[in-house]
């Protein structure tokens, strides 16, 4: 479960995710609670805005002084008990509510760096806001619909809207400091499952064997070839550290990791390679968690809810 929600997330989602998936969704006709009509619904430019700092007691989570009141957290532990498919319920157990916990946590942590860094969404972002997601849907009724089956007030819904932006504001900064092009490597593999396979194909290399020849024999569909990747980019690190180190058309010895055992040879290398996406994306990702996991390490974090 805390997977999905990280990928609904870190893939980049952070509450602008809320706005963008009820652009695609179909209002249900059953409604928990309603917002008035579009005219009326939103204050004056010059009302202060619901923001973390502005909490009401009690409070279900506090990060660096920044809370999230109980019935807050309550509604986004309720909204992540429906996302699953077709609406599926899950019981709020302990990992469910620790799930919720933990990204609130990195919201909080999020919008108030974009905060001590100088950005705060307005009355009138907010506003524009939801008079784009009232236009995406149709009507104001459709949002009032919306909002009230995703157990949202008006004072939550503009309050989330808030931190969600101040908190993409900081995302999209951290993730912008991974480059378009940057040190890479490219080189294939021979690999097997088999240990005694591998060892055989090894001592055939040592004796002269064509390397590439031996990669199509053992990986015929893909001829062993990885490719292009960066640092921090492959999931067996022995092999991204022989690849970095070792010259062009040198060959490691056997190298084993949970799936199976390969040999690895280095084909080409780039100081200034461009990204494939894939590539990109999962360094954005890396870039995130760990300023992410620094933030955490050094934030004052209280709590009232028990997974």
């Amino acid at each position: 479960m805390k997977n999905k929600l990280t990928l609904v997330l870190i893939a980049l989602v952070l509450l602008l995710g809320i706005l963008l998936s009820a652009c695609t969704s179909t209002p249900t006709e059953t409604a928990t609670a309603e917002l008035p009509p579009t005219e009326t619904s939103l204050p004056a430019t010059n009302t202060p805005e619901p923001t973390p700092t502005e909490t009401p007691i009690p409070a279900a989570l506090t990060v660096n002084g920044l809370s999230i009141p109980m019935s807050y957290f309550q509604d986004e532990l309720s909204r992540y008990k429906i996302s699953f498919a077709e609406g599926e319920a899950i019981s709020a157990d302990p990992e469910a509510i620790q799930t919720v916990l933990d990204y609130l946590t990195e919201q909080v942590l999020l919008a108030s760096a974009a905060r001590t860094e100088g950005y705060q969404a307005s009355s009138e972002e907010i506003d524009q806001r939801i008079q784009t997601l009232t236009s995406q849907l149709g009507s104001a009724e459709n949002l009032t619909t919306w909002t009230g089956a995703n157990y949202y007030d008006l004072e939550e819904f503009r309050f989330f809207i808030c931190l969600g932006a101040e908190a993409a504001w900081k995302r999209d900064k951290i993730i912008a400091t991974i480059p378009d092009a940057t040190e890479q490597v490219r080189a294939r593999q021979i690999f097997s499952i088999n240990e005694f396979d591998i060892n055989q194909a090894y001592n055939n290399l040592n004796a002269g064997a064509d390397f590439g020849s031996l990669a199509k024999q053992y990986n015929p569909e893909t001829g062993g070839e990885l490719g292009w990747f960066p640092r921090g980019y492959l999931l067996v690190p022995q092999i991204e550290e022989f690849a970095f180190s070792a010259g062009i058309n040198a060959h490691s010895p056997v190298i084993q990791s949970e799936i199976g055992y390969h040999i690895i040879e280095v084909t080409d290398k780039d100081p200034q390679h461009p990204l494939t996406t894939d590539a990109k994306l999962s360094l954005q990702a890396k870039a995130l968690a760990a300023w992410l996991a620094d933030a955490k390490s050094k934030a004052s974090i209280t709590t009232a809810v028990q997974p």
